[in-house]
């Protein structure tokens, strides 16, 4: 109870801008709790809120011994203080924060962000191939189905795959897969039984860096003739990085590149708005790539 009630002090001071002071509390707390988590990341993010930067790097790796899994992605606020990019988002990470968010997600992300990576997607694959329907279509990252409502009446076996649980019920809901499941879609796509006609990923490699193991299982599991289509947030410049707000963005040099060293013939690669951020437009491509 006393650990509790300091950490509970400690939240109310950083609520009220004394990071130094709360961090010296949250200390306190860890003496009481040291094999804590939680209380240890907060101790981090509280030291990297008052300047203390070194410090801060510090009681994230002891963090990471705590909680090796990473839950609360210390992995991610390493990188932006070290400005060391990592491949990829922890998986733990994510599956916890879309747990968490997947009871508002929908709400949120079409009447705050005006998300419409779906729709767009739909669009360019109507105009790519207005006549084709295709045969077995893998939505990668399905969240809560969107992309597979806006794709449903265009393929003939529709499955999804996302790390979250409580987003694949959401999904579930939406009664248009003929097959889901929980887990990591590398993984997914590695053991899928028959290739692909179309194998989608809206706005879900926003949470990947390296996207050359997402690039060449895809091609692996393409039909020839299939296509890979997807959104991402559009870096300007090359390669790939990790911005504040904890997603990836990717130039279009680097797609480009990609696909090619993958195998891909570039169908389009264009730029596209697929959701906003507080009023304003996120710059991205849209891309669809030829097996």
């Amino acid at each position: 109870m006393t650990a509790d009630r300091r950490f509970a002090y400690a939240q109310l001071l950083r609520r009220d801008g004394d990071a130094e002071a709360a961090a010296d509390v949250l200390a306190q707390t860890l003496e009481l709790a040291p094999t804590w988590p939680e209380g240890q990341f907060a101790l981090a993010e509280t030291l990297a809120e008052a300047g203390r930067k070194y410090d801060a790097i510090a009681a994230y790796e002891h963090y990471l011994t705590l909680d090796p899994a990473d839950s609360m992605g210390a992995a991610v606020k390493l990188a932006l203080l070290t400005e060391v990019k990592p491949a990829t988002l922890p998986a733990a990470y994510l599956t916890r924060l879309f747990d968490e968010y997947a009871p508002r997600f929908e709400k949120a992300l079409i009447e705050k962000l005006h998300y419409r990576a779906p729709q767009i997607l739909r669009e360019a694959l109507d105009e790519t191939e207005p006549a084709r329907t295709f045969t077995r279509v893998f939505d990668l990252g399905c969240g809560t189905g969107l992309a597979g409502v806006a794709l449903r009446d265009r393929a003939g076996w529709l499955g999804g795959v996302d790390l979250s649980a409580a987003m694949v019920k959401g999904a579930e809901s939406k009664g248009v897969y003929d097959e889901l499941e929980v887990g990591d879609m590398l993984a997914a796509l590695e053991k899928l039984d028959e290739k692909c006609d179309l194998i989608l990923a809206a706005d879900v490699l926003t949470y990947v860096g390296d996207l050359t193991a997402v690039f060449m299982l895809a091609k692996k599991q393409l039909n020839a003739g299939g296509l890979f289509a997807f959104t991402v947030q559009r870096l300007e410049g090359d390669g790939f990085t990790l911005g504040a707000e904890h997603r990836f963005s990717h130039s279009r040099s680097y797609v480009e590149s990609l696909a090619s060293q993958s195998g891909f013939e570039i169908v389009t690669v264009k730029d596209a708005v697929s959701r906003k951020e507080k009023g304003v437009d996120v710059p991205g491509l849209l891309a669809i790539l030829r097996a």
